[in-house]
């Protein structure tokens, strides 16, 4: 009789753990859903898009060396999957061109601009690994440009899969311990219309084009460093670059350090600094070591 009453509790008491695993589980997946399917109503005023040689020409510039496109869509803009871990997540991201899978046949100007300087998709969601926290610094003339240059790029036929989410992902996501979404660093009231310094080697273009590519992203307003939000949680914090950081430095060692990856004495920089796909002009490095050097001396990780 004993023996039947504890396998009878036993088996009231796993089924209770049971239900609480059930109902844990379904609340994180209304939550995690709720983030991923949140709607953004972001109104896009008309942008030009040009059509000459020079946009054209800048475009290309801005894609492939300075704002790290080409990172995540790859050279082609043909997309690239770039998470395939099932029990976390799968997250490509996606072809941008005219060909087979790509988006360029459905996207229409307000839905490129939309997405590159707010992050938000056509279908009103955030987009996932959009970095649109420094893209809504883009001028309305260089988003222009940007928009140009990838609708004239050749068809690439690439079909990549939809974007799933696991169990790990949505637990993330449900705690809001994954930044996956940088739709909520944007300032869209201000990013609607966007104008620039002059492209000249000055303290104003060097800060422009460092929140463009992304360096205030990753090492802070102040360029202090720190834990970088949207970087995987192994990442190592990005580097003090204020004089206080660098100390010494000088602008050629500057130079080596974004063309070759190598800080002074040699030393390899690490792999997450992206140096690989920057391809700054000799003019636009001496304006960003200008507003490096302009910066104030910061404690690491005071942003």
């Amino acid at each position: 009789m004993l023996r039947k009453k504890l396998l009878t509790w036993l088996a009231a008491g796993l089924g209770g753990l049971l239900l609480i695993v059930l109902l844990l589980a379904a609340a994180v997946y209304v939550r995690s859903n709720a983030v991923i399917r949140r709607p953004f109503a972001v109104v896009q005023p008309p942008l030009a898009i040009p059509t000459d040689s020079a946009s054209l020409a800048r475009g290309r510039h801005l894609v492939t060396g300075v704002s790290g496109c080409i990172e995540c869509h790859g050279e082609n803009l043909g997309g690239t999957l770039m998470i395939d871990a099932p029990p976390f997540m799968r997250l490509a991201a996606p072809n941008l061109t005219g060909g087979a899978g790509g988006a360029a046949t459905r996207l229409a100007d307000a839905d490129w601009a939309r997405a590159i300087r707010h992050g938000v998709g056509a279908d009103g969601r955030a987009l996932a690994v959009m970095p649109s926290s420094a893209y809504q610094y883009l001028s309305d003339a260089d988003l222009g440009a940007v928009i140009a240059y990838v609708k004239s790029v050749p068809p690439v036929d690439h079909t990549l899969p939809p974007r799933s989410f696991g169990p790990i992902a949505r637990a993330q996501l449900a705690q809001g311990k994954f930044p996956l979404f940088r739709v909520n660093d944007v300032d869209h009231g201000a990013a609607q219309s966007v104008s620039a310094p002059p492209a000249v080697i000055t303290v104003d273009y060097g800060r422009y084009l460092a929140r463009i590519a992304g360096c205030t992203d990753c090492h802070g307003p102040g360029l202090s460093g720190g834990p970088v939000a949207a970087a995987p949680p192994h990442a190592p914090p990005a580097a003090n670059i204020t004089p206080s950081g660098i100390g010494s430095w000088t602008d050629t060692d500057f130079a080596r350090a974004l063309r070759e990856g190598k800080g002074t004495g040699g030393r390899q920089l690490d792999q997450f600094m992206p140096y690989g796909y920057f391809a700054f002009t000799d003019d636009e490095l001496q304006a960003l070591w200008l507003f490096v050097r302009s910066v104030p001396p910061r404690p690491f990780g005071s942003r």
